[in-house]
């Protein structure tokens, strides 16, 4: 079943120096429930330059994987307490990326729901930020 929906994240990148980079972004999409699984799929535009960049994000016992396709391609695994390490792909060239998940909660069904997730992300092997991000996934009326 794919329900129309609204998609609100807010997310916080926190640095060493204390520095913050607060992103929010307010897309549509759709939301795939399958059995014990929930999909979320929208665009992310990351600069208006660029054409969107589509997005799936999987939830699904104790773990979400997002994967973006596009120039700047990425998936990223998220399960609390573990770590991952993937491949960022840009126009530019690769670079690694890691992600250690310390919070993952969801909530999702027909009526939408959110996703809460905390973890640190490392970039070519040093330290890069703390992320904390909520998506709120609105079901679309009408």
């Amino acid at each position: 079943m794919e329900i129309p929906v609204l998609v609100s994240i807010h997310s916080t990148a926190r640095r060493e120096d204390g520095s913050e980079e607060p992103v929010s972004l307010l897309t549509s999409g759709a939301l795939l429930l399958e059995d014990e699984r929930a999909r979320i799929i929208y665009e992310e535009t990351l600069d208006e330059d660029m054409p969107p960049q589509p997005v799936t994000v999987t939830v699904e016992d104790d773990m979400l994987m997002m994967q973006r396709d596009g120039d700047y391609a990425t998936q990223l695994i998220f399960r609390r307490g573990q770590r991952y390490e993937g491949i960022y792909r840009t126009p530019f060239g690769e670079m690694d990326v890691a992600v250690f998940c310390t919070r993952l909660s969801y909530d999702l069904n027909e009526d939408g729901g959110e996703i809460v997730l905390m973890y640190q992300m490392d970039m070519n092997g040093t330290f890069a930020a703390m992320h904390q991000m909520h998506m709120q996934v609105m079901v679309k009326n009408g």
